[in-house]
Order: structure tokens, then sequence, then C-alpha cells
């Protein structure tokens, strides 16, 4: 009755004793594993371990007779030796003194589900790259002739409507900045992120946005400082190959995030440095800092803490998942450490010599 019960079971169904020993094993090993039941039966349940984990996986299986754990994304392998996506739910028999006897392991191949997400993925990516595309002409125009008739002389365009238009143009061009930062993510999602090669000295591009912010950091109380090398590399040390425009983009989203969860009166500090195949910027503010449960997801889209949404701070959650896909389309990497004192983003792009 129980292999019967067990066979029903639409899932790969493994009970183990507490020395790794499969001893019982239903009829979907067979399609999860290539194995045939009574082959694995008595056989070590690292059979089913990729070759790289196997070795560890003793050490770590102590605590799976201990208690449950459910839906595990990892690794298996098959009879054939080809490595798979599994998930795993994990479930303890215990005696009635509550001692752990057997571990009841559930596993589900998830390849064809993991590439039908993939497949969905790329879909919504096309659809908001197509709409996105769609919706900047039209927003272009508005903010273009919201510009010529604030051009008009006093006579032809009242202090009132003057006033009005500046809000349409303000908002149009909010609106207009959503939609780019959307399309960004698009095709970066698609793979599609076009990402010009040019020449770039990253520290004179990092002076020019430093300075920019500079100006309008001081209206807010916020100090903007750059900290720079006491000896500065020569200009060809300091060359990377990219998109300038993208980079700009980057350094903007960074350095307005600090600005923006900065108390006021605070001060933001900006600071370049080589190492042996790379040019470093890191921006660090001494804000609240980002909670460890969130600090995992700061990259992801569509992604807000909670401090942000109840501050009700700007933003729609894309700036840090746009930097992450232009400094990895520039083979760079971005990277982000946080406590109560202070938040501190760095990035990191290829020099021209590690590039060559």
């Amino acid at each position: 009755m129980l292999r019967a019960a067990l066979d029903a079971v639409p899932d790969a169904v493994l009970v183990v004793n507490p020395d790794g020993v499969i001893q019982l094993a239903n009829l979907q090993v067979r399609h999860v594993f290539g194995w045939e039941p009574g082959t694995l039966e008595g056989e070590r349940v690292e059979t089913l371990v990729p070759d790289a984990a196997r070795e560890g996986h003793p050490r770590r299986r102590t605590d799976y007779n201990r208690r449950p754990m459910g839906l595990l994304q990892l690794s298996a392998q098959h009879r054939r030796g080809h490595v798979f996506p599994a998930e795993i739910s994990l479930a303890p028999i215990t005696l009635s003194g509550g001692e752990p006897l057997w571990t009841v392991a559930t596993v589900r191949d998830i390849t064809e589900r993991l590439e039908l997400e993939q497949q969905a993925e790329k879909v919504r990516d096309d659809v908001l790259a197509n709409v996105t595309h769609e919706l900047r002409t039209p927003l272009s125009s508005i903010v273009g002739y919201a510009e010529l008739m604030d051009d008009l002389p006093p006579g032809e365009l009242g202090d009132q409507a003057r006033q009005m238009l500046d809000a349409i143009r303000r908002n149009a061009q909010r609106e207009l900045g959503l939609v780019s930062d959307l399309l960004t993510v698009a095709l970066s999602g698609a793979g599609r992120l076009a990402i010009a090669h040019h020449m770039i000295d990253l520290v004179s591009l990092t002076r020019q946005v430093v300075d920019e912010h500079t100006v309008t950091a001081h209206r807010s109380t916020i100090s903007l400082r750059l900290e720079e090398p006491a000896h500065r590399p020569p200009q060809a040390a300091c060359l990377v190959v990219g998109d300038l425009g993208r980079m700009r983009q980057v350094l903007d989203n960074i350095l307005g995030n600090a600005r923006k969860f900065s108390q006021p009166d605070a001060e933001v500090v900006v600071a370049w440095y080589p190492t042996d195949e790379h040019l470093c910027v890191s921006v660090a503010d001494s804000g609240p800092g980002i909670p460890d449960d969130e600090q995992p997801h700061v990259f992801d889209r569509m992604f807000r803490g909670r401090a942000a949404i109840a501050g009700e701070i700007e933003g729609a959650g894309l700036g840090l998942a746009i930097c992450r896909a232009i400094v990895e389309a520039h083979h760079g990497t971005i990277t982000m450490q946080s406590s109560t004192s202070g938040t501190t983003v760095t990035i990191a792009f290829p020099l021209v010599r590690a590039a060559t």
C-alpha cells in the first residue's frame, strides 16, 4: 500500500535513512533521474548529487532529518550525467519519542518551467520595449511644443498660462524620463541594450557629474566631496571603453540616490581609484542604510524599499536595475554595502590596458 501510494505521487519521492542510503524510491525517479526504483534503492543519495557538490554533501545533509525544508531550488544529476535544476522538499519522519528516523525527499525537474519563464520574460520585455518606444514620440512632442510656447512674448502668453504651461512641461519631462527608464530596462532584459564603444576618461566624467550635482545639492544643504588619490595616474591609465551617455546615466543615478536618501546638512563622498584591472568609482552617503532583508533586492526591477515608500520618496524602483544593466553591458561590476551609518555603491569598469 505504501509503495502504491508513493507511485501515485507525480514527483520523484525518495525515502533516505540517517546514513544517507535510499530505502525507497517511487516510479517517478525513472522519469526525473533516469534510474529504475529498484536499482536506486540501496544506493547513497549522493548518487543524485552533481559531481561538483558530491564530496561536501554528507556534511550538509546532517540537518535534513531535523526539520522540514520546502521548495529548495538546487541542482541534481541524471543517470546519464547531465545536471538539471530541481525543486526539492525535505521532510523528516520521526519516531514517537521525537528522534528523527528517515527523510522523505520530493524532487521535481523544473527545467521546462524555467525555460517557459525565460520565454515569458523575453515576450514581456519585447512588448514593453515596443510600448515605451511608441510613448516616447508623443511625450517628446508635448515637451517640444511646451518649450516653443514658453518662448512666446508676454503679450501672447499671460503669467497664469505660463505657470500652467510650466506644469505641463515639467510633468511631461518626468513621464518622458520614466518611459526612457522603462525602455532601457526592457532592452537590457531582451539583450538589445545598445552600447557605443569610445575611449572615455572616466575620472574627468566623474568630476563633471560631481560638479553638476554640487550646484543643486547646495540648494538642499547637502554637500558633495570628491576624494582623489594623492598621486593621480596618467590619463592613459584612467581610460575605459564604453558609452559616454550611459556611463553618465549610471553616475547620475547613483549620486541622485545618495542625495535623495541623505538627511539635510549631510555629506555625500565620491571617490575614484584604480586597481590592477579596473577603474572604480564609489558613492557613499550617511543615510539610514538599507535593511538586511532588502539588500539582496536593491538591483531588482521595480523594487522600492520600505523607507522609500513610507517617506514617499520619488522613484519607480528602476534606477539601480538600470545601473546594473549598463555596468554589466560594459563588462563591469556594481556592488553595494550598507549599514545603519550609510550606504556605499561602487562601480568598476575595465581599464583599457586590461581589456586589450
